[in-house]
């Protein structure tokens, strides 16, 4: 009476039928099929991004392909070789150029071998100040900042002059005339329109 049970029960007929068995395998088979299908369909639309169900990448982890990139929750990974082995490690990221360009001083305000500092806006939110020189080739805009130690510079006599430590500048190019600063004052674009005078600060 068992063998007879078990003959005709569904446990017995899924191990024994070659026809049961066939059905199963074909059944797998289209799950396969199309889960594969929507996984391949799911990664050309993300343009080859991974997915959330996709395993996890970070820094370190291995790799197989030199050279692939993936972006995992907007962070870009690059398959590196380091020290023998294939692993994932962060992409620099490329800073943007952001230009700011803010109308500082009307024209007339900064007379031939004058010297003002304005406060210009900058790229990230905050100012800086700029010295203006008018000379008889135009105006110069300078950075504040001694390139010593940042300390700001002041006009003094014909030339601009650190607080500090007493490093002094040209003001119409922001080379060093005396030390200890040893780099020029930074630069910056400057024009004259519709009188006025503009400055462009870039974040580069």
């Amino acid at each position: 009476m068992r063998n007879l049970l078990l003959m005709y029960s569904p446990f017995s007929r899924r191990h024994v039928d070659p026809e049961y068995r066939y059905c199963l395998d074909m059944n797998n088979n289209r799950r396969t099929f199309i889960s594969g299908s929507l996984a391949g369909f799911a990664w050309l639309i993300t343009g080859g991004k991974v997915s959330a169900d996709s395993p996890a990448i970070s820094a370190g982890a291995p790799c197989k392909v030199k050279g692939r990139q993936r972006t995992v929750n907007g962070v870009t990974f690059v398959c590196r070789q380091q020290k023998g082995k294939l692993v994932w490690r962060r992409s620099p990221a490329v800073a943007q150029d952001v230009v700011f360009t803010s109308r500082v001083l009307d024209g007339p305000a900064l007379e031939l071998g004058k010297t003002r500092v304005v406060d210009v806006a900058v790229p990230g939110g905050g100012v800086t100040g700029v010295v203006l020189t008018r000379t008889e080739q135009g105006v110069t805009a300078l950075r504040v900042n001694c390139t010593h130690q940042g300390f700001p510079v002041m006009r003094v006599g014909k030339v601009l002059e650190c607080e500090l430590h007493g490093s002094r500048f040209e003001p119409a190019t922001g080379e060093v005339v005396l030390g200890p600063a040893v780099r020029p004052l930074t630069r910056y674009e400057v024009v004259e329109q519709d009188g006025g005078i503009f400055v462009t600060v870039r974040n580069s």
